[in-house]
């Protein structure tokens, strides 16, 4: 005890002690920087697919006159970016993939990667939703890891759902998303919502608004999606914006909610129409184009109604196109 009582500190205890505290954050620090760098390193090792995602709110949407279903929907964004062809939409669900599949060692089994499809039953539940654990089920068909994709097109047996993942290469499986049960055997039915028949080769319609053209380059239709994008500064410049004319219901709910799933399967002309007035009210001069491929002369062509549609295209040539589809 003298000898604490007696010390007294000189300069380098005080050097040595800050020497120490230095090394001890320095060590710290790096520890967690070395975790951190080993973490971010390892995850470029792996893909992901919807991680995240979640359906977080919708409406049906009623009072507009089209004569088929529609859905107001909202997605959890946290930086996903949204792609139309990563969901599929059957006659009473919505699914998506979630998944973590590893970019190297394909032959091999990883207890890091996941695979799950998440769905939804239609217009009735958010949030959370219910999953198959898709990775799971290939595993016990003797896989080590799953090496496709679920697929954007559902099918049907007449009753039921499916949804279809591509395990490798060409083999397959469909899961029926009422009982959970999987079979190889593809169901009779695939659900596709848009055009049919001839109108297979169209466009797009392409029309004028004058009153509503920055929400036009604003929206986004990947049938059955319509989706619209606004960024915090076009916000602004539209809040700034001189009076415009007073939105639509529907692209209203559009505005709202980020999206509109459009639940109709045989999109005619008069349709399509129909619904871009539905949300631009002013919008005029439609038009559609349709592709090389499908006119009679081998060019592309544009169209303004269903006689002209019938002038141009080549019947046969959609057909055979699209065989596969039905």
């Amino acid at each position: 005890m003298k000898k604490l009582e007696n010390f007294s500190w000189k300069i380098w205890h005080l050097y040595a002690l800050v020497s120490v505290t230095v090394f001890m954050i320095g060590g710290i620090c790096s520890f967690f920087y070395l975790k951190e760098a080993g973490y971010v390193v390892n995850e470029r090792n792996y893909t992901y697919v919807g991680k995240g995602q979640r359906l977080t709110n919708f409406k049906k949407v009623e009072g507009v006159d089209v004569g088929f279903p529609i859905l107001a929907i909202s997605f959890k964004e946290d930086g996903y970016t949204w792609r139309s062809y990563q969901y599929a939409v059957g006659h009473r669900y919505l699914a998506f993939q979630d998944s973590k599949l590893g970019k190297t060692k394909l032959n091999e089994k990883d207890p890091e990667e996941y695979f799950k499809i998440r769905y939804y039953l239609l217009g009735e539940e958010k949030g959370e939703g219910h999953t198959i654990d898709v990775l799971k089920i290939a595993e016990e068909m003797g896989y080590k890891t799953i090496k496709g994709e679920m697929q954007s097109t559902m099918y049907s047996d007449g009753k039921d759902d499916y949804v279809e993942v591509i395990l490798q290469g060409k083999e397959s499986l469909f899961i029926n998303l009422r009982t959970q049960k999987v079979t190889k055997k593809r169901p009779k039915e695939a659900i596709r919502y848009g055009y049919k028949g001839i109108y297979k080769g169209l466009s797009n319609p392409e029309f004028y608004t004058g009153n509503f053209w920055e929400d036009e380059n604003r929206t986004k239709v990947s049938w059955p999606w319509v989706q619209y994008n606004k960024t915090d500064e076009e916000q602004s410049i539209t809040n700034n914006s001189e009076e415009k004319e007073e939105d639509s219901m529907l692209l209203s709910l559009l505005k709202n909610y980020g999206f509109l799933l459009i639940l109709e399967e045989d999109r005619t002309l008069s349709n399509s129409q129909s619904l871009v007035q539905e949300l631009f009210p002013d919008a005029t001069n439609f038009g559609w184009s349709v592709d090389e491929d499908y006119t009679k002369d081998g060019k592309s062509a544009y169209i303004e109604n269903s006689e002209e549609l019938y002038q141009v295209i080549q019947q046969e040539k959609v057909e055979k196109e699209h065989e596969d589809e039905e």
